[in-house]
């Protein structure tokens, strides 16, 4: 997520916050860590939710705590991140930053999720004065810790990026016995950005390592204040590779940015966020040798990472004159060398000369690299088209989740739709789930930031299971089942 710049200009984070732990903010009711179990989902308006194809397996509403951000499943639990900002409408004089004891990457227990209330296990504790937003679980493969469970973290500051006393960078635990998770590491993005934003991890096998391919958004903006003229102090990129096969010790190998490497964005900046050097995220090919950088404007950029220490620029894909850009994250399809991209567009409209319309899914054929991707399929929800007025509400694509020829997609205010891609130039959906609606419990309300709508966040797939993980900014953690 952006932070709503569509609303707040590419000079975000410009000005410097000091930070405490708990100011500037109430938790409607006591951190208790309470469940919620099973629920009826009612389909009787927006507010009260709606299904069709998906079911309801469980709920946790972790806590009440609100600002829930993405979502991840590993043998059976769920890891729930939590999101942090300032408010730049105010000029970010009021920083939003769960309290300690609601803070952080929430692990529930979701084993036994048809028969009885997922509970909560444990939690990840980031620093104080941050945010956990992305979190990715894995098994690994090699190094001292093989065999054993991590779990990964994008730690990033709620205030100003210039307070270089609060930590900000990747975060790294064992979580082998997800109720008692421990410690391994820290490693520091350093000032003057927030920090490591979306992550990914892919494993080499060709090398015998494993790799975090990692966004540290904005490290390439204009900076008066630092001796290279760009935010970040040593002059790195938004694109991080990470060398994490030994989880104690985590190093970032190499970095890739527009303007260090291309000496300056590919494409031009589009829309009411035009913006064409923010690189958002990261997806890497399944043997890690390939990475596609979602840079917003300036599209989806391919990078060979054959030799980690030297990413190769290769191709990006070029958005339409009409569009608003704003690429935000992808799944590539390594069969059919498709990737799937979601464009996370808060703008219903840019002017006459913008496709009208909230941010949707893109399909591109990469076949043909190193020459440019085409566009060759998409979909839009009903509401994304803009086409018709709908209730208060974030009606953008978010992250698309590719399982075979199914993607699971979440979708903010319009919850979680399932998508048939089997014919890549016809995506169609074929079932979809959206949480009722719960007050933002972050108070006082920031409506240009949040609204009381569902806030569908992230999307996750159990394979053992086929259950589906939605993470709802306001309401908590849902699991899905699809009906058929």
């Amino acid at each position: 997520m952006k932070i709503r710049a569509v609303l707040l200009g590419s000079a975000l984070l410009a000005a410097g916050v000091a930070a405490t732990a708990d100011a500037h903010i109430s938790v409607q009711g006591a951190w208790s860590g309470v469940n919620a179990g099973a629920v009826d989902l009612l389909a009787a308006s927006d507010s009260a939710g709606e299904a069709e194809g998906l079911a309801v397996v469980a709920r946790h509403n972790i806590g009440g705590r609100g600002f829930n951000a993405d979502v991840w499943t590993h043998e059976g639990y769920a890891y729930v991140g939590s999101w942090g900002f300032s408010d730049w409408n105010t000029g970010g004089a009021q920083r939003f930053c769960l309290p300690d004891k609601a803070n952080g990457v929430v692990v529930i227990d979701a084993r036994n999720a048809a028969t009885e209330s997922p509970e909560e296990a444990s939690r990840l504790e980031n620093p104080s004065g941050t945010s956990a937003e992305d979190v990715v679980v894995y098994t690994a493969r090699y190094g001292p810790q093989a065999g054993r469970d991590i779990a990964v973290a994008g730690i990033q500051v709620c205030g100003g990026p210039r307070d270089s006393n609060i930590f900000r960078g990747l975060q790294v635990w064992d979580v082998t016995n997800p109720a008692n998770p421990v410690e391994l590491a820290k490693l520091n993005t350093g000032c003057c950005t927030r920090g490591l934003h979306e992550l990914e991890v892919q494993h080499r096998p060709d090398l015998g390592k494993t790799f975090v391919y990692a966004s540290v958004p904005t490290s390439e903006y204009s900076d008066s204040t630092s001796p290279n003229g760009r935010r970040d102090r040593k002059g790195r990129g938004d694109f991080r590779l990470i060398d994490i096969t030994d989880a104690t010790a985590p190093e970032e190998v190499s970095s890739w940015g527009v303007w260090r490497d291309l000496g300056a964005p590919p494409e031009p900046g589009l829309g009411c966020d035009p913006d064409p050097e923010y690189g958002h995220s990261v997806e890497p090919s399944a043997d890690g040798k390939r990475a596609f950088v979602a840079y917003w404007d300036s599209g989806f950029i391919e990078l060979d990472l054959t030799d980690p220490a030297h990413p190769d620029y290769q191709t990006n894909s070029s958005y339409p004159a009409n569009a608003d850009g704003d690429g935000h994250s992808s799944n590539f399809d390594e069969g059919r060398k498709l990737l799937f991209s979601a464009d996370e567009d808060f703008c219903k409209t840019s002017g006459s000369g913008t496709e009208k319309g909230f941010g949707y899914l893109r399909v591109w054929d990469w076949s043909a690299t190193p020459g440019p991707p085409q566009q060759i399929g998409s979909y839009k929800t009903a509401n994304a088209s803009g086409a018709k007025d709908v209730n208060a509400g974030d009606y953008t694509i978010h992250n698309p989740l590719l399982v075979r020829d199914e993607l699971f997609v979440s979708w903010y205010t319009d919850g979680i739709r399932v998508i048939d891609v089997s014919d890549p130039s016809k995506p169609t959906e074929t079932a979809h789930f959206v949480p009722p609606s719960e007050n933002n419990p972050v108070k006082p309300s920031q409506r240009g930031v949040l609204t009381n709508a569902a806030q569908v966040w992230g999307v996750a797939h159990d394979p053992v299971t086929g259950y589906i993980y939605a993470s709802d900014m306001n309401s908590g953690l849902w699991i899905l089942r699809k009906t058929d």
